[in-house]
């Protein structure tokens, strides 16, 4: 198996120079480099910081999603099931496998949704799994602990499986962004997945859109261009934010650049303004954004 680093360098189109591409891996916040890394496939190594281990492999499939959201989603999955066994079990203190706020909140609403029967929760969790290891061999399940915490070590995964770490990695990478996908779409544990936040100003507009303000005015008050505000909008659809985005783009001018996305894939903007009748590089990026939602790479 190859490395997550060469995962993510087979991704990389030729004309795009190695400063944009690190600016991926390295998690360079920018809109541009959110655009890049949808284009590309990349979302899933967008901050991953993998060590360069060489640049051929062969390409794994992956969903768009970014790669620290996958990581926190799956630590929101890892620490409901320590909390979940917990209850079952009785026991009244344990240290979290996690600490972090933000999948604390999470866990919290999930659990005010769902509640905490654990004869529902574990059946829906090996449902889960058997729908991932439908598609593969699976070890991410040993990952899950018990209610004080406990679980299999990196060494003895890499051992049992004859795995070195190198493939380790990109194996786990891989089943967090499948099952990402999977928990995103899921009616059980929906509430589990995590986005990540918008940049303060993306969520300065988007706090102004919930309150009626249209895309001119938002940019005229902000003494900003209005492709800076068009660039907040194609931010919260590659997070994955829930926006009226037939506001901007209409069906029919989707399904247009969804069309020619089986042609030209994505490369460059030109031949889609060329070819689709749309006359605005704005709602082309969004409907393409909109396609690569739907994309597995």
């Amino acid at each position: 198996m190859d490395s997550i680093y060469q995962q993510a360098k087979v991704r990389k189109f030729a004309e795009k120079t190695d400063k944009s591409f690190n600016n991926i891996i390295t998690g360079f916040k920018s809109h541009q480099t959110f655009f890049d890394a949808m284009m590309q496939s990349m979302l899933p190594f967008y901050n991953s910081n993998p060590e360069r281990t060489g640049d051929a492999a062969e390409p794994l499939q992956f969903y768009p999603y970014f790669y620290e959201s996958s990581q926190l989603t799956f630590q929101a999955l890892r620490l409901l099931t320590q909390t979940i066994s917990a209850r079952s079990s009785e026991v009244r203190d344990f240290y979290p496998v996690s600490n972090h706020l933000y999948i604390h909140q999470q866990i919290k609403y999930w659990i005010s949704a769902h509640g905490m029967d654990a004869s529902i929760y574990q059946r829906e969790l090996l449902m889960l799994f058997d729908e991932l290891a439908a598609e593969r061999s699976v070890i991410s399940y040993k990952l899950l602990p018990d209610a004080q915490g406990n679980h299999y070590t990196v060494d003895e995964i890499c051992q049992a499986d004859e795995l070195t770490l190198d493939e380790y990695r990109l194996k786990v990478l891989h089943e967090m962004n499948h099952l990402t996908a999977f928990i995103s779409e899921h009616e059980y544990f929906k509430e589990l997945y995590i986005r990540l936040p918008l940049q303060i100003a993306t969520e300065q507009t988007r706090s102004l859109m919930e309150s009626g303000v249209n895309l001119e005015e938002i940019a005229a008050a902000r003494q900003v261009k209005l492709h800076t505000i068009e660039d907040h909008i194609i931010e919260m659809v590659i997070k994955d934010y829930e926006i009226d985005y037939t506001t901007f783009v209409a069906e029919d001018e989707i399904a247009a650049v969804r069309n020619l996305y089986s042609t030209y894939q994505f490369q460059r903007l030109k031949p889609y303004y060329q070819e689709s009748g749309i006359d605005s590089y704005f709602k082309i990026k969004l409907a393409l954004c909109l396609t690569m939602k739907g994309v597995k790479k």
